[in-house]
């Protein structure tokens, strides 16, 4: 079985350092596989291509013959017109010869980066955007730089706007897959706001699309071309998009930066499965013959040591342990499980006020939320696990309803019955809910993502809340 993926905390640290200071020196990893050296000439200057939205989150199999390793994919892409830019040959000089860091890059990406390019392609986006995450963490899905997270350096807002779940216990922007199906999502709702523009895009992700937006239109209105290029954007306001660039230009020519990268097989490593609720992740990874490290490495999003009991999560497992991991499912069901709630701390309140109320141990409380000491904050939204009834813990199936449960469905359904041929006329408004997102909403009426924040003046990083009517129509 592959081992991949070992990275200390100081060593993401340093890696965060280095994108984000230019300090130089990254942790030394021994490769295991001969490097891929590409025979490719120095990039040359090549027109954009048009782009068509493919249906999102498609899930393929296909595998392009043509290459072995995925790297040589994104070599051989060449979507992106990279000009010879002072910026960009900064960012080249900076990384070049930093061996060390390619190195870590790449066993880092190698869990993930085959579904990412085939995500791509499904959408038929531009394969660069891959190399993305070079650049926001250094292909680390845990990195956390005060909002931002995951390997895409997304925040908060952003994330649930475009699906993302985010609690206590899950941070789906450190879910590798899951927020690369969002940050897709985001970066076809840039192109197409500013200007069908890839390079638009990633300018918008980096300094925020309103910011993109005001300089696209001072060029309308002076009769000036809107390409990236043209707008004349200070480096200081994305900085993110010199460094992209610098790296499409380093896979392309590897050599010629004095670097070597070593080969991702162009196959699938992952496949996600469904959760199961209120199991401990160290069970589900001895039931995968995995260790809990190998687990969470895959599985980075999970922020307690056990799955919520409540609501729909994924696990992802490498696809050479998922028979192992299928024929020990069973044993799941016999493990302790936990029912989970969140609860925001309150004036007053103290872990040991807390605890007497749900009638759990202080200790319980701070291993469940990773706490190293007692002081807790006003507004702090804390986990309750508290272990479920002899009746739950038996099955990972749905418990039976109580007879209340019961009653009350078969009267739900009855009232149902009775509208249900009555015609409904589609509302032209919508009162957001508590745990609502832009995106949900959508899905929910029906109507594009882009358009239902068009028609509100809204943008990714808007919030949006409970009670706050939005138009479903222009």
């Amino acid at each position: 079985m592959r081992k991949t993926f070992r990275q200390p905390h100081a060593l993401a640290a340093l890696v965060v350092a280095i994108l984000m200071g230019q300090l130089s020196g990254c942790a030394t990893t021994s490769a295991q596989t001969s490097p891929t050296e590409y025979a490719a000439a120095l990039p040359e200057a090549e027109g954009n291509s048009e782009h068509t939205a493919q249906p999102q989150h498609v899930e393929t199999d296909v595998i392009d013959e043509r290459y072995t390793d995925v790297w040589e994919k994104i070599q051989h892409a060449r979507t992106i017109d990279v000009h010879d830019d002072a910026e960009v040959r900064k960012q080249r000089n900076f990384f070049d010869d930093k061996q060390k860091f390619m190195t870590q890059v790449t066993l880092r990406a190698e869990p993930f980066l085959y579904y990412i390019v085939s995500q791509l392609e499904a959408r038929n986006m531009p394969l660069e955007l891959a190399l993305l995450p070079i650049v926001e963490s250094g292909y680390n899905p845990l990195a956390q730089a005060n909002g931002p997270a995951g390997l895409w350096q997304m925040i908060p807002a952003t994330g649930r706007n475009f699906g993302l779940t985010i609690n206590s216990a899950y941070d789906g922007r450190k879910d590798a897959l899951a927020s690369t199906d969002a940050v897709l999502d985001y970066l076809q709702h840039l192109h197409d706001t500013l200007g069908n523009d890839w390079i638009n895009a990633v300018a918008g992700y980096n300094s925020g699309e309103l910011v993109i937006k005001a300089a696209i239109d001072r060029n309308k209105a002076k009769g000036k071309p809107t390409d990236f290029w043209s707008l004349n954007i200070p480096a200081r306001q994305v900085q993110t998009v010199p460094k992209w660039l610098a790296f499409i230009q380093i896979i392309r020519a590897p050599s010629h930066y004095n670097l070597k990268v070593m080969p991702i097989a162009n196959r699938p490593f992952l496949e996600r499965l469904p959760a199961p609720n209120g199991v401990e992740l160290s069970q589900i990874a001895n039931a995968a013959g995995l260790t809990k490290a190998e687990f969470k490495t895959y599985n980075p999003g999970y922020r307690q040591s056990v799955i919520p009991s409540k609501g729909k999560y994924q696990i992802a497992l490498p696809i050479e342990n998922i028979g192992q991991y299928q024929e020990n499912q069973h044993q799941l069901s016999a493990q302790k499980r936990y029912d989970s709630q969140s609860y925001i701390v309150k004036s007053g309140d103290s872990l040991g006020t807390i605890a007497a109320k749900f009638d759990i141990s202080v200790k319980e409380l701070k291993q469940a939320n990773n706490l190293n000491s007692d002081r807790i904050k006003i507004g702090q939204e804390l986990t309750l696990l508290t272990p479920m009834s002899s009746e739950d813990n038996t099955s990972t199936e749905t418990p039976k309803q109580s007879k209340a449960q019961t009653t009350y469905q078969a009267a739900k359904a009855k009232t149902s019955s009775k509208t249900a041929d009555k015609p409904t006329a589609k509302a032209s408004t919508y009162k957001v809910k508590s745990g609502d997102s832009l995106d949900k909403i959508a899905r929910k009426n029906k109507v594009k993502l882009a358009d239902l924040m068009k028609w509100n003046q809204l943008n990714a990083k808007s919030i949006i809340k409970p009670g706050q009517e939005l138009k479903l129509s222009e």
